[in-house]
């Protein structure tokens, strides 16, 4: 699904001192955090409380190297930063191991943030470890950001820990620019990711019952934050020539379109060419659209060669009566 959006991609690095870093929004679990250009990330599957993982590649090698750093959230109803600390230096300290080099505070997003330098061992492991804790708390849950790296070299990776954690932030964001469909009542839709990264806002939906891994109809919803798009036909071409890089000869068709100044809009389907013994087809339905601030872009993917009328219309009517919403 990649190759449908990545022409609407648009990263903007911020640099800082050391190291240009790339800005990681998730929105469902609502933390941001900069990333340092280049390293790996994902999710957790195993780890339901680390909702986030990054590390560092060695060069010109998709090997992955010590440097990594993860964030996890827990539930603590009523509790305090400083409380939280007490407590994990309570359990860290049971390890004859553990050894706490460094502490403060910080200031970010208007919430204060607890940061911790420790090193220590691990089962198991004959390396000592060097990482760089940072603590803040919000709305009942405590976010947790841990960044790793081997002791011999804390001296090198410790300024971009605190870097990355300076850029670390919780909380709900402020009110943006937001298409909000339409779903409707027949079907039961789920979120399962939402995430920023640098101004470009994806959200995934699926049918309750379906699963990334086994989906019939898949919705994603796209927000590209400040851009502003002079000729609706220029945003209807890029999502087609993503489409026919990977599948060439595939048909789009133009439903509807409005290229005014104040109104700008476009309805189109993209669907893949019959070949035969290809497994599970898949067609899509768009729907992108011109706000006032960004421009915003949805569509429903169907495993199906072709997409048929009273779908095109039951799914054309939906996004076009949805809304731009400041959420």
């Amino acid at each position: 699904m990649k190759r449908l959006f990545c022409c609407c991609i648009l990263l903007i690095p911020f640099f800082s001192q050391a190291q240009e870093l790339v800005n990681y929004r998730d929105t469902l679990h609502n933390f941001a955090v900069g990333v340092p250009k280049g390293w790996d990330t994902w999710k957790s599957t195993q780890a339901p409380a680390i909702k986030f993982i990054a590390q560092r590649l060695l060069a010109d090698s998709t090997q992955k190297a010590p440097e990594s750093f993860n964030v996890s959230i827990l539930s603590e109803p009523a509790s305090s930063p400083d409380k939280i600390v007490k407590k994990l230096l309570n359990y860290t300290g049971r390890n004859p191991f553990f050894r706490l080099i460094d502490s403060g505070s910080i200031i970010s997003n208007g919430r204060r943030t607890i940061w911790l330098d420790e090193i220590h061992l691990e089962p198991n492991r004959p390396d000592t470890f060097f990482t760089s804790i940072f603590l803040s708390y919000t709305d009942n849950k405590v976010y947790l950001l841990s960044a790793t790296t081997l002791l011999p070299f804390s001296g090198v990776y410790a300024p971009l820990f605190h870097q990355i954690g300076e850029s670390f932030q919780t909380g709900k964001a402020i009110r943006k620019e937001r298409l909000k469909i339409a779903f409707p009542a027949t079907d039961k839709w789920k979120m399962v990711a939402d995430t920023e990264v640098d101004h470009f806002v994806t959200r995934q939906y699926l049918l309750d019952h379906e699963t990334p891994e086994n989906w019939s109809q898949m919705i994603y919803a796209m927000t590209m934050e400040n851009v502003k798009v002079p000729n609706i036909d220029q945003a209807v071409k890029s999502f087609a020539d993503a489409a026919m890089s990977k599948s060439p000869g595939a048909k789009v068709t133009v439903l509807r379109k409005e290229n005014l100044p104040g109104h700008r809009e476009a309805l189109f389907k993209i669907e893949p060419p019959a070949v035969t013994g290809t497994p599970a087809p898949e067609s899509q339905l768009y729907y992108i659209l011109q706000g006032a601030r960004s421009f915003h872009a949805v569509f429903i993917a169907k495993k199906a060669a072709v997409l048929s009328p009273d779908y095109t219309k039951t799914w054309g009517n939906i996004f076009r009566q949805s809304r731009l919403i400041n959420e």
